[in-house]
C-alpha cells in the first residue's frame, strides 16, 4: 500500500530564487513604488514553477501530514535531502506526538520505506496522525546566495516570464498572450519536472 501526504506545510521558508532587482531589470521598472508587488509576484511565480515541476529548487523545510503509515510513503517536493523526524499520535496517548525511531524507516529518493523486519506503530485515527518533517531542495547549501545561484537559468527564465505576465496584466487578462507564454514556460520547465 502507498500513501501520499494529505497536507503539506512549509515550516522553513527558502531564500528567493530571484532578487527584486533581477525582476525589475526584466520588467524594465526603475521606480521602487512597486517593489512589494513585484516581490509577491516573484513568490507566486516561484510557487507555480515548483508545484508544476514537483521540485524544490532551493532548500526549505516541510511537514507532511498523513492519516497513517503505509508500506510506501511518498513525499512531494523533491529532491528530498533528509528526514528531520517522523512523529505520530499513538493510540495509547492520542494527544501527544511520539517520535518514531529512525531505525524503523529508510529514505530512498522521495519514498520512505519501513526497515526490513520493523513494524509501524499503532496510531490514533486522525488526518494528521503521522507528521513527517523533511528538508528538500536542489541546492542544499548553508549559503542562500549560492543556493539561488544554483537554480538553472531555464527555471529563472520561466519565473521571469510569469512575473512579466502578472505585472503587465495585473488588472486584466489577455488569454491569447497568456496561452503562448504558458507554453513557453512549460517548455522551459519540462526538463526539470518530476512525474508521478
Amino acid at each position: 500500500m502507498k500513501v501520499l501526504a494529505d497536507k503539506i506545510t512549509q515550516t522553513v521558508a527558502p531564500t528567493a530564487v530571484l532578487t527584486t532587482a533581477e525582476a525589475k531589470s526584466h520588467l524594465r521598472v526603475d521606480i521602487s513604488d512597486d517593489d512589494t508587488l513585484i516581490d509577491s509576484m516573484i513568490s507566486a511565480a516561484t510557487d507555480y514553477v515548483e508545484l508544476y515541476t514537483g521540485r524544490s529548487f532551493v532548500t526549505r523545510t516541510y511537514r507532511a501530514d498523513l492519516s497513517g503509515f503505509a508500506d510506501v510513503i511518498e513525499l512531494p517536493m523533491r529532491p528530498i535531502i533528509s528526514i528531520t523526524s517522523i512523529k505520530y499520535y499513538d493510540t495509547n496517548s492520542p494527544s501527544v506526538l511520539t517520535t518514531l525511531a529512525s531505525s524503523t524507516y529508510n529514505l530512498v529518493n522521495n519514498v520512505i520505506y519501513r526497515t526490513w523486519g520493523a513494524s509501524w506503530p499503532s496510531r490514533y485515527p486522525r488526518m494528521d496522525a503521522v507528521q513527517v518533517t523533511f528538508t528538500a531542495g536542489d541546492a542544499p547549501t548553508s549559503s542562500p546566495e549560492v543556493a539561488a545561484e544554483n537554480v538553472p537559468d531555464a527555471v529563472k527564465a520561466a519565473i521571469l516570464l510569469i512575473v512579466g505576465e502578472l505585472y503587465e496584466n495585473r488588472e486584466s487578462s489577455v488569454t491569447g498572450l497568456m496561452y503562448a507564454k504558458t507554453k513557453t514556460v512549460e517548455m522551459l520547465l519540462d526538463g526539470y519536472r518530476f512525474y508521478q
